[in-house]
């Protein structure tokens, strides 16, 4: 599963903008001695509108990339991405002949969601893409657990221009959320990482609309969590002196980027061209 690589390599966490960024620190709360480089796609922001072929020209552009720097392991913190890579992933890396540890964002809330072993029913809010492909609908398959999805495709937007100093649209985000309310919903997904900027809202939300507890799941910190697990399996986590620097990367060094690395991590971002790292094989037939 892994190449060989040092344990003080840096772990790459991608994603199409900042809604990863709330995975990268929740990596780096909980291992502190690890480095991160994230990378965000944000020329090609938002993800959810967008056809599988090119969201699959997408990701193989970060794995080529991240193949290139030889990270230990590569997170895909964006819920559309992931839905794209379910069987291209798998398929890709095949055709080209390397391996790579890979965490999606969705797998560490699914078996979290399947072992509560109480919740029937969650709600689960996300883009067009990840709506419309139902990625946890499989996953949940098997459980018995009923998933209410609904596409929420101007949150993205919103969440960005949140980092630009707008306010967040409560009545934008109410008018969304009145149509998931059920009196059988134990717990909501935020299926979009740009999504759980909104925790406090969302909270807020569920406490007007239920009488009940509806937990409000944290896919930030249970991907962190699963980071730590596999790379302890796999004895890859960092134990030497030794730690690379942070990097934060995108694709457009737009304003929301910019300003949310500044307010969430003090660092100013580069730019990348990950075009320079475009597949020479046709992907239609993996997509």
């Amino acid at each position: 599963m892994f190449p060989d690589i040092y344990t003080y390599a840096p772990i790459a966490i991608y994603d199409s903008g900042v809604g990863g960024l709330t995975i990268a620190k929740a990596i780096k709360e909980i291992l502190p001695q690890e480095s991160i480089h994230y990378i965000a796609d944000t020329k090609n922001l938002p993800y959810g509108d967008k056809t599988s072929v090119a969201l699959c020209g997408y990701i193989a552009q970060v794995v080529n990339f991240c193949l290139s720097k030889r990270y230990k392991l590569l997170v895909i913190a964006c819920n559309t991405a992931t839905a794209a890579a379910d069987y291209f992933m798998a398929n890709y890396l095949k055709t080209i002949g390397h391996k790579m540890g890979i965490i999606n964002v969705v797998d560490p809330v699914v078996r979290y969601i399947d072992g509560i072993n109480r919740y029937n029913q969650v709600g689960l809010i996300g883009t067009k893409y990840t709506v419309s492909y139902g990625i946890y609908a499989k996953r949940f398959r098997a459980t018995g657990i009923t998933v209410t999805s609904l596409a929420t495709p101007l949150l993205v937007p919103m969440v960005e221009a949140s980092f630009n100093g707008k306010s967040v649209d409560h009545l934008l985000l109410d008018g969304y959320l009145n149509q998931i309310v059920s009196p059988n919903l134990d717990a909501l997904i935020p299926a979009c990482t740009h999504y759980i900027f909104l925790e406090q809202a969302l909270n807020f939300f569920l406490k007007k609309h239920f009488s009940k507890e509806i937990e409000l799941i944290d896919p930030a910190k249970l991907t962190a969590l699963a980071v730590q697990q596999l790379l302890s399996v796999h004895h890859l986590l960092n134990k030497t002196k030794k730690r690379l620097p942070d990097c934060f990367m995108a694709t457009a060094l737009i304003p929301s980027f910019k300003n949310a690395i500044d307010k969430l991590f003090g660092q100013k971002p580069m730019a990348i061209n990950l075009s320079d790292y475009t597949p020479f094989i046709d992907l239609t037939s993996l997509c």
